[in-house]
């Protein structure tokens, strides 16, 4: 067979089939079949195109997943730092603003009685000893503090200075169970005296004649009698009435005015000097001869 004769016959055989399929197509397209037959053909080839796809991302992915997990924990870890550091932050503004407070108020309390002289301290160690219920304060002999003179915090009456040294000086608490301060109500201005209930105990406020009215919620004051306070400091405010008929006197149970077991700065009053009345306690031998 002559190689000419065949080449040619194929020639021909393409055109004539493509002539044939090109007239397939143009009679699909009339009626309206060519997007289905097209579809059907794509079909086969787009599910090897998207099998072929996915063990490529499976594949990828293994690579890639370590990488994105130390990203996801070094994020973390950086992420934890910011948020400990913000922490530290605002618990520094927080401490901040609470120590501006403390010196807001104990300037309050110092224009409230500007004819006394203050020293202030801060308190440097508590009493553990179960017999005096006080504090250590950093003040002493050498910074003008001597033994009975009143201290005071922004919130009213802390106590006395029982004992001093050159640098320091120890604070018997107005609740210590020793402790005595003549005192008046700020509403009837009745009369009685405040004892310490110690440790664990309750402030109380004793001899208060039966006539004079008692609310929960009266704020109690120093008297000033005997000398040992001055007026007008607040040590506390009724919380309980304890009334009886049987009873002389009625007694108030009483909220400290000052919560003792955070206090960090107090005032020394250096301006008031106590004066003893106890020689009054006693009469004299021999009484005066009458002018």
């Amino acid at each position: 067979m002559n190689l000419n004769d065949t080449q040619q016959r194929l020639r021909w055989g393409i055109i004539v089939g493509l002539v044939i399929l090109a007239l397939f197509f143009l009679i699909l397209d009339n009626a309206g079949r060519a997007d289905t037959v097209l579809a059907f053909l794509r079909s086969p080839l787009s599910d090897v195109l998207g099998w072929t796809a996915a063990r490529t991302d499976a594949f990828a992915d293994v690579f890639a997943g370590p990488r994105d997990l130390q990203a996801a924990r070094a994020r973390v870890a950086e992420l934890e730092s910011q948020l400990a550091e913000l922490e530290r932050e605002n618990a520094e503004l927080q401490e901040f603003r609470n120590q501006n407070q403390l010196y807001v108020e104990l300037f309050n309390r110092a224009a409230e009685a500007p004819e006394l002289e203050r020293l202030q301290a801060n308190v440097i160690g508590r009493d553990t000893s179960p017999v005096f219920h006080s504090i250590i304060i950093d003040k002493g002999s050498d910074d003008g503090v001597f033994v009975g003179m009143p201290v005071e915090a922004a919130r009213g009456l802390v106590g006395q200075v029982y004992r001093t040294s050159p640098h320091s000086a120890q604070v018997l608490l107005v609740s210590d169970n020793i402790s005595s301060i003549s005192a008046r109500l700020s509403s009837s201005r009745a009369l009685g005296v405040v004892h310490g209930g110690g440790l664990g105990g309750s402030l109380t406020l004793d001899w208060v004649d039966l006539e004079a009215v008692i609310q929960v919620g009266d704020i109690v004051l120093t008297s000033g009698l005997n000398g040992e306070f001055p007026q007008d400091m607040v040590i506390g405010r009724v919380i309980e009435v304890q009334r009886s008929e049987a009873e002389l006197f009625q007694r108030a149970v009483l909220q400290p005015a000052v919560d003792f077991e955070t206090l960090e700065v107090v005032f020394v009053i250096t301006g008031f000097e106590p004066i003893d009345t106890n020689i009054f306690d006693t009469p004299p031998e021999t009484l005066p001869a009458r002018p």
